[in-house]
């Protein structure tokens, strides 16, 4: 009646659909009948709800551990007693690799931090393995190893990686404990006596990671976005999971392990672009148990988009190659249920930030095809979970907790970071299909430090 009584009064029937009758035939063209255009309608729409629905219960309960572990690790490290490591303490032996590639800005603060580390000059060595550098790194290493006790220089052949360079260390290494540490890390003098401390209290452990730090993070908005990530990752993410025995990924730097896990494990995977992802999997697959130290080492973040670019193009790559691995062996990693479900949601983050953000972009081509709410509803959804919906949540917490409000500005360079992130997965997923071995590793440009 409304629409007959509409026709009579000259209204056509076009303005009240909210469809022109040119979009309405482009419509019909692809959907065939009216019936058929509304069933095709109703599918794609029930279809985009329910992965949104799936998305951000993967989302949520991500967003959950967050929560939990910063409530966790809130204050900070404790100050650490020297006197809990009298007898019965026995300190072992310490191997610190330090894997560099073209890092003469940070190398020397690399080996001379590892120097001043309070720890039987006995016990401990460091092993700086250059990879195939072109500028100054090598002879820096081998003046600092004249001049440094137990400083060794390892360099020659051409550059293949961090994991090649990571077991041709693990030759020459002599220690009962393995540390791994980037060039651009630094730590606190009493970091050993920790790790000492913590191996020899929780004998059921053999790999223990550091909590990574982002250090410059006021340089710019990437930077400090980099900062957030980077804290809720590890301070929040990892450290419940650590808490709850779930699913733990490594850092690839501040990471600690027995002699023993190596020799059973075997070595790094030199094909793979994340070392840190592939071994953890690993790991979890052995029931290797992976503890959080109550210590922060601090590394530097990615300061420019291209370099972030770059950088996440390395590591999508790297998680493609994990998740294509352990898709052949049926995602078997950990011991419970709960590990295995957790390892599975954490493996499959790539398909989940590209299909979600594949899915925003649809919605919006949905409402321009259909021109209906729901389709632009769905568009901004997808947007937002595939602008980091982890992020955005703790942001505006941070906001609240600090009474910073300049945090909140962050939030719209969400949408630049997701815009950057998905960049570097696509051209990460083109990559691992058309050339899925060999890929180059590349590494990230850094500041100097001391």
């Amino acid at each position: 009646m409304i629409f007959s009584d509409s026709r009579s009064r000259g209204f056509p029937r076009h303005a009240l659909s909210g469809r022109t009758p040119r979009r309405r035939e482009t419509v019909r063209a692809l959907c065939g009948t009216p019936d058929t255009e509304r069933m095709w309608g109703e599918l794609s729409t029930a279809l985009l709800v329910g992965l949104a629905l799936a998305f951000y219960v993967i989302a949520g309960y991500h967003t959950i551990l967050i929560f939990l572990g910063l409530r966790m690790t809130r204050g900070g490290p404790k100050p650490f007693d020297k006197g809990s490591l009298r007898n019965p303490v026995d300190l072992p032996s310490v191997s610190i690799v330090i894997p560099a590639r073209d890092e003469e800005i940070v190398i020397e603060g690399a080996l001379r931090c590892a120097d001043r580390l309070q720890y039987p000059i006995e016990l401990k060595e460091v092993l700086l393995v250059e990879d195939g550098s072109v500028d100054a790194t090598p002879t820096i290493g081998r003046r600092l190893a004249a001049a440094l006790p137990n400083v060794q220089c390892l360099s020659g052949g051409l550059s293949k990686g961090k994991p090649l360079a990571l077991n041709r260390a693990i030759a020459h290494a002599r220690g009962d404990v393995i540390a791994v540490f980037d060039s651009d890390t630094r730590y606190q003098p009493d970091l050993l006596l920790r790790v000492a401390k913590y191996f020899h209290d929780h004998p059921d452990v053999s790999v223990v990671q550091a909590v990574p730090r982002v250090m410059n993070q006021h340089t710019n908005a990437i930077t400090r976005l980099n900062y957030y990530e980077t804290r809720f990752w590890f301070q929040g993410l990892q450290a419940a999971k650590e808490r709850f025995g779930l699913f733990m990924h490594l850092a690839g730097t501040g990471m600690f392990l027995r002699r023993s896990v190596l020799e059973a494990l075997g070595p790094w995977d030199e094909a793979c672009l994340t070392e840190d992802l592939e071994y953890s999997l690993r790991l979890s697959q052995s029931g290797v148990r992976v503890g959080m130290l109550d210590a922060n080492v601090w590394i530097q973040p990615v300061y420019r988009a291209s370099h972030l670019v770059r950088q996440r193009e390395r590591w999508w790559s790297g998680a493609l190659q994990v998740f294509a691995r352990s898709a052949r062996r049926r995602f078997r990693a950990g011991q419970t249920r709960r590990e295995r479900i957790d390892a599975f949601l954490y493996l499959c983050s790539p398909l989940v930030f590209l299909v979600s953000s594949i899915l925003s972009f649809g919605s919006l081509a949905l409402f321009a095809i259909l021109g209906t709410v729901p389709g632009a509803l769905l568009a901004w959804l997808y947007g937002l979970l595939g602008s980091q919906l982890l992020l955005a949540p703790l942001v505006v917490a941070e906001a609240a907790l600090t009474r910073d409000r300049k945090i909140l500005w962050l939030l719209p360079g969400l949408y630049a970071y997701w815009i950057l992130q998905l960049a570097a997965l696509i051209r990460a997923a083109f990559r691992v299909a058309l050339r899925p071995r060999n890929l180059p590793w590349h590494r990230t440009p850094k500041l100097p430090s001391d």
